[in-house]
């Protein structure tokens, strides 16, 4: 019974270290391909030879709406990439930069698509909260625009979701 038992243990170690074994030394001039196959690599590659740089959204214009207490702000957005992306989402807090006060909420107006080298326009819209609107009347009372951060950036493009360490700056034009 005990040969059994050894028998069965040495199948076991070699049904994992022979295929262990035969990558590592298929791999052996190159060990990376055995954690990171080649197709992910040239993925890898395609992202980050773009042949230029990654620019930030660039401010367009924005638009209030004091009905429905929303901004609604155009960014221009050039795709650097060797692959067409989509924007599924856009989320961030906005917040005062005078006061770091939480004025309300911002999200992506509609999903974008973005095919390589293409610029498209992207419209975030701001909601803002009712303590924001009695900010603006005492702590901006006479201001015809009041600067502010979207914070805590989360994106999801083409699946992937990111969080934006890095804030954006706005001038948002207020009504009186």
């Amino acid at each position: 019974m005990q040969i059994l038992g050894l028998i069965l243990v040495l199948i076991n170690i070699g049904a994992i270290a022979v295929p262990v074994t035969a990558v590592a030394l298929m791999n052996l001039d190159n060990p990376i391909e055995m954690v990171v196959p080649p197709k992910v690599e040239q993925i890898i590659t395609g992202l980050t030879n773009t042949g230029g740089s990654l620019e930030p959204p660039q401010y367009v214009s924005s638009t209030v709406d004091v009905s429905s207490k929303t901004v609604s702000a155009v960014f221009s957005f050039t795709n650097p990439f060797n692959l067409d992306l989509r924007i599924n989402s856009v989320s961030a807090d906005v917040v005062c930069v005078a006061h770091t006060f939480a004025l309300g909420d911002a999200e992506l107006s509609s999903p974008v698509r973005l095919d390589k080298g293409t610029t498209a326009m992207i419209t975030i819209v701001f909601t803002w909260t009712q303590q924001a609107e009695q900010h603006f009347m005492t702590a901006h009372a006479g201001a015809t625009s009041v600067d502010v951060e979207l914070v805590n950036l989360g994106l999801d493009v083409s699946g992937i979701t990111v969080q934006v360490p890095e804030s954006i700056s706005l001038n948002v034009p207020l009504t009186q």
